[in-house]
């Protein structure tokens, strides 16, 4: 079992020349560096002391606007008068739940970030891989729970924040990513009081402290020995607000600025002085190269000169991480963009201050005055006198015990008639409560949705109003956090230019495997810096690039729109329903919404898909009819062929039975020949024996004679 780190086994493990050593080697560094110790402690304090003198009555007036929404929306002095005069000190919270909602509809409103090339040179690809990159790392750090945390707190401080950080990826791991950091506590952070633009990424400087237990610390930072907590601003003293067992760490930013001069050369380009002199050294090696031949005559021509000449400034952004007597560690930041993003509520200026107001802080006093007028309700209905009947001691005598407590008597109430008046006992009205304090507390809730911005009146809700109306009503009341929803925007749009300037730095020029998630959802495993075929694919290039953002209108009246304009569209055109059936299903606000839209999208066209998850469309299928015209048309191709086969077998048949009637004829006609041959010997040798019948008679004739 490993021992933990301690401050005590520090100093037990290691000697004072060990520690001493240890320190020594820290200062050296800050040395090298050329880092003044002091001075960048001084200029931290200085810094966030001048952001708490500046923004102290902005703090002051959130956390009150907070503890009203979120705590309580009664003072202790309120409490005390309402105990004094025994009655009910209630509270009927209206404005937690428009806060809630506005929430809500902020974390279903997902705005696609997009990268643009601010020079036009980056070509569509390059634009879209950083896209991708971008809403990779966005998704791998929670940004809906992000920008949920930093717009609670805008809309109901009047301010929030959040930080993009570059961490490892484990503590066991050399590679580093990017990711977004959750800041719970605004009012632990510090700008520079001149910056003016909403995410105040503008100054020249930020900060936020953060708490880390002293394990943690110590398994951090062993070298580091006596700590101290970097100090509140807020505090004269160098009280320790914390608990004994954590420490206080500053991360601290800085612009720090220094001069410059930069040459225009006659070629377009710009260059800084260190850069022209190492590209003159170059060029003069190259034309001592190439001296007295007709490369070099060629170069000689091309080489730039300088054109204007320009002093300027620029800067290099420092990120130190203190404690009250010391830094403990320190990085050049790798990106221009001040990582701690300001989130504003709805601020003005006024003689150059900053005066933030959160969503809820006009909504107070209405709140205020429903809590007091529901509270006097209340207190009547408490403190309302109980007596049921009116009845004189004569009345009841002897039936005493029946009359103390007449709501639980069964059956009659015993009574007699006053000896003097002949009255008896009368039973006594109901205590009416104020109508006008319900009066007053439903027209002060009315005040208050209007202050809020929820235009639907009590008499409209549940109300079949059209649905043009209806989504009128809710982008209406959508408008009244706007300013807030925007202002979140922009802060969104800041951090995704950090993400793009750290973007280089974090992947150089090795082989990364990365899992990007593409704009419609599907992930897709890429290689970055990939080289094939003697070039690199998914490189991320230098470049100057911008990300923007459209918030547009809430979620909920964005869906509404969409489902309305496919319900016109499939009234003007059924048949297109195959076309949107999935989009129409996620539109649907029911519980088996994603079931129906898979199922639905099994109906729609396969080239469509493959074209929205960048696929290679599918072969056409071809149309019903068509395909049962063309089987009706094989069919009938089929039935021809085979009655052609038909007729052609016929033809052979007949062609064999005509060939073998010749055939029987030829025969006949051969053995008619045959036959007359034979006849015609026959009738040659009957000739010729008929005459040798006659010779030999006429030689027997003559021999007689």
């Amino acid at each position: 079992m490993m021992e933990k780190y301690t401050e005590q086994n520090i100093k037990q493990n290691l000697s004072d020349k060990e520690l001493n050593e240890l320190e020594e080697r820290r200062i050296s560094h800050l040395n090298e560096a050329g880092i003044d110790e002091n001075k960048v402690l001084q200029e931290a304090r200085e810094d966030d002391g001048n952001w708490e003198t500046y923004f102290q009555e902005n703090i002051t007036r959130g956390k009150s606007d907070m503890d009203f929404v979120y705590k309580d929306q009664w003072t202790d002095y309120e409490r005390e008068e309402f105990a004094r005069t025994f009655k009910p000190c209630l509270q009927f919270n209206k404005i937690y739940p428009e806060t809630k909602k506005i929430i809500g509809e902020q974390r279903k409103n997902k705005p696609e970030l997009i990268v643009r090339s601010l020079t036009g040179k980056s070509s569509q690809e390059d634009l879209d891989l950083r896209s991708d990159i971008v809403r990779t790392i966005a998704y791998q750090s929670q940004n809906d729970l992000v920008y949920q945390i930093a717009f609670k707190s805008a809309l109901s401080m009047g301010y929030g924040s959040f930080q993009v950080l570059i961490d490892y990826e484990s503590p066991r791991s050399f590679k580093k990513v990017i990711r977004y950091d959750a800041i719970t506590d605004a009012t632990l952070c510090s700008w520079d009081i001149k910056a003016k633009k909403p995410h105040k990424g503008d100054g020249n400087y930020c900060s936020r402290r953060y708490i880390m237990s002293l394990e943690e610390f110590y398994a951090s930072f062993p070298f580091i020995t006596n700590p101290i907590s970097y100090p509140d601003p807020r505090l004269i003293a160098n009280f320790q607000y914390q608990a004994k067992d954590y420490m206080v760490i500053n991360d601290h930013f800085r612009k720090e600025w220094f001069p410059l001069i930069i040459y225009q050369l006659s070629n377009g380009e710009v260059a800084t002085e260190e850069e022209w002199k190492e590209r003159e050294k170059s060029f003069e090696d190259l034309k001592e190269f190439t001296k007295d031949t007709i490369t070099g005559e060629i170069i000689a021509r091309d080489i730039p000169v300088i054109v204007h000449k320009r002093q300027t400034q620029d800067y290099k952004v420092m990120h130190y991480r203190l404690l009250q007597n010391q830094i403990i560690d320190f990085t050049e930041w790798p990106s221009r963009q001040l990582p701690i993003i300001f989130v504003d509520g709805d601020s003005y200026f006024i003689e150059g201050r900053q005066y933030t107001k959160s969503y809820v802080h006009e909504g107070r006093d209405v709140q205020k005055l429903l809590n007091y007028s529901l509270s006097e309700v209340a207190a009547e209905l408490k403190n309302r006198r109980r007596e049921q009947w009116l009845a004189t001691p004569d009345n009841i005598e002897g039936y005493e015990q029946q009359w103390r407590n007449p709501e639980t008597q069964l059956g009659a109430l015993v009574a007699r008639p006053d000896p003097k008046t002949g009255a008896m006992p009368q039973k006594m009205p109901a205590w009416d409560v104020s109508q006008g304090l319900f009066a007053t507390a439903q027209t002060t809730s009315q005040y208050l949705k209007e202050i809020l911005g929820d235009t639907e009146a009590e008499e409209l809700r549940g109300r079949d109003v059209s649905g043009k109306a209806r989504r009128e009503r809710k982008l209406e009341t959508a408008m009244s956090s706007y300013v807030f929803s925007d202002n979140l925007a922009q802060a969104m749009e800041q951090a995704g230019r950090v993400v793009n300037d750290l973007l280089p730095y974090i992947f150089g020029e090795d082989e990364h495997h990365l899992t990007v998630t593409r704009k419609n959802g599907k992930t897709e495993s890429i290689i970055i810096n990939q080289r094939k075929d003697d070039k690199i694919v998914n490189q991320i290039i230098d470049g100057d690039f911008d990300v923007e953002i459209d918030a547009g209108p809430s979620f909920a009246v964005q869906k509404e729109m969409a489902l309305e304009f496919l319900q016109q569209t499939l009234q003007a055109f059924p048949q297109a329903f195959p076309l949107i059936a999935d989009l129409y299903a996620k539109n649907l606000d029911v519980q088996f919404m994603p079931q129906m839209a898979e199922r639905f999208k099994t109906i729609v066209p396969p080239d469509i898909l493959a074209k929205e998850e960048g696929k290679e469309p599918p072969p056409p299928k071809p149309n019903p009819q068509e395909q049962m015209m063309q089987m009706e048309m094989q069919s009938r191709q089929q039935e021809l062929m085979e009655r052609a086969k038909e007729i052609q077998i016929r033809e052979s048949k007949n062609e064999i039975e005509k060939a073998e009637l010749m055939l029987k004829a030829h025969e006949m006609g051969m053995k008619n020949v045959r036959e007359d041959r034979a006849h015609q010997t026959e009738l040659a040798k009957a000739d010729m024996d008929f005459s040798a019948k006659i010779a030999k008679i006429l030689s027997d004739h003559h021999q007689k004679q």
